[in-house]
């Protein structure tokens, strides 16, 4: 069972990072704008305003949650497609767009499945290593590509082709969910005509829940600064000047402190409880942030950037297992797929659109951008979300 909830995560996530890595890269390239390149990236936002809540509605009712992730693989496949042959900002976004909708149910319904089959939530950090393993991976492949790429067909752009890598993969991945995923069934035997607002009635029946998703809202506003920019950084002969395909190995390198932060997560869970393991995420984005304002000296600007591995395990896969405590059983698909709105959603929306200004804000007569200022921004957002989560009190298991 371990092993095939390993390689869910795997290919969810050699998907994930296959489409976003080089994007920014590719779309500065074709002459995107700031503004442009985070309304891209905020198709994503947009899709989790209401996929899924409504995917989360059909696996607590009607269908096995694998046979909706496979089936939304299965679509991603000819959107991702479509969309590397896009050269234009409207019709690229609106080919993420398509593709976005089928594709973030996938983040919140992979742990409905893993957590339905794992008896301790807070080991759950065991198979999702693989996932972090998924994208190490497919960066490291990405990056080979373009060094190849960069010798021998020096100056041409290559980096669209993680669309079509991703496209291969969401086909791959589709056929896995249908055929060895393990059967999850619906939640509830009953169906009630308005239950997708399940997720929503828990923030006003449980005060466990408002703090956290409100937590979870303020550090989602701050992530796309990284998602967005953090390509557009490491290569920017004004931030750290690396080239395309060692920025991309550069990027990577939080995902490799990932995997062992995924494997003490369960001890972290145990010793510290869901709210400080959390705590500490948010501390360390803030660290990450932080290093990134200050921009150098460059070794410790790359090494800062291990630090995403902390961060994104303790503060996700944190609030992941804390939302699994709270919920009743018969409504976690609906409360999984909430925080995939809150995080995904309507927090990452807000942080597209605050990304994208900064960065055309912070631009500079010469064209370069003013890295300092971007960053201090994230910085400071995610050291708001340490204070909240010190101030607020504890309440119910997930403290």
């Amino acid at each position: 069972m371990a092993v095939r909830l390993s390689a869910m995560y795997f290919l969810q996530f050699a998907v994930f990072g296959a489409q976003t890595i080089l994007l920014a890269g590719h779309m500065r390239y074709m002459g995107f704008s700031g503004t442009q390149i985070s309304w891209v990236y905020g198709t994503g936002a947009l899709a989790a305003l209401i996929s899924p809540v409504v995917a989360g509605w059909l696996a607590d009712h009607f269908l096995p949650t694998q046979r909706i992730m496979g089936l939304c693989y299965l679509a991603c496949a000819p959107v991702l497609l479509w969309a590397n042959q896009q050269t234009s900002f409207l019709s690229l976004w609106v080919a993420m767009l398509l593709f976005q909708f089928v594709h973030i149910p996938t983040m919140g319904l992979s742990n409905v499945v893993a957590l339905y089959h794992q008896p301790d939530s807070r080991r759950i950090g065991f198979v999702r290593a693989w996932g972090t393993v998924g994208w190490v991976a497919i960066s490291w492949a990405l990056s080979l590509h373009l060094h190849f790429w960069e010798l021998w067909q020096p100056g041409r752009n290559h980096l669209g082709d993680g669309l079509l890598v991703a496209a291969a993969l969401a086909l791959l991945t589709g056929v896995y969910c249908l055929t060895l995923l393990p059967h999850t069934p619906p939640g509830q035997s009953v169906r009630r005509p308005l239950a997708f607002l399940d997720g929503f009635r828990l923030l006003l029946e449980s005060r466990p829940f408002l703090v956290l998703f409100a937590v979870s809202l303020v550090v989602s506003v701050m992530r796309p600064f990284f998602y967005n920019l953090g390509f557009l950084f490491f290569s920017d002969p004004a931030g750290i000047g690396l080239n395309s395909s060692l920025s991309t190995a550069v990027m990577s390198l939080g995902q490799v402190v990932e995997i062992g932060a995924m494997l003490i997560l369960a001890a972290s869970l145990r010793v510290f409880g869901s709210r400080w393991t959390i705590f500490l995420g948010a501390a360390a984005l803030a660290l990450r942030f932080g290093a990134f304002s200050l921009g150098e000296p460059v070794w410790f600007v790359i090494a800062a950037q291990s630090l995403h591995g902390i961060g994104f395990t303790f503060f996700s896969m944190g609030s992941i297992v804390a939302v699994e405590a709270l919920a009743p059983r018969q409504r976690r698909a609906s409360a999984q797929s909430l925080l995939v709105f809150v995080n995904s959603g309507l927090g990452a929306l807000a942080g597209h659109w605050l990304t994208g200004s900064a960065y055309d804000h912070f631009e500079l007569a010469d064209g370069a951008h003013d890295w300092s200022g971007i960053f201090l921004i994230p910085a400071i957002g995610c050291l708001l979300a340490c204070v909240l989560l010190v101030i607020l009190p504890r309440h119910g298991r997930a403290a």
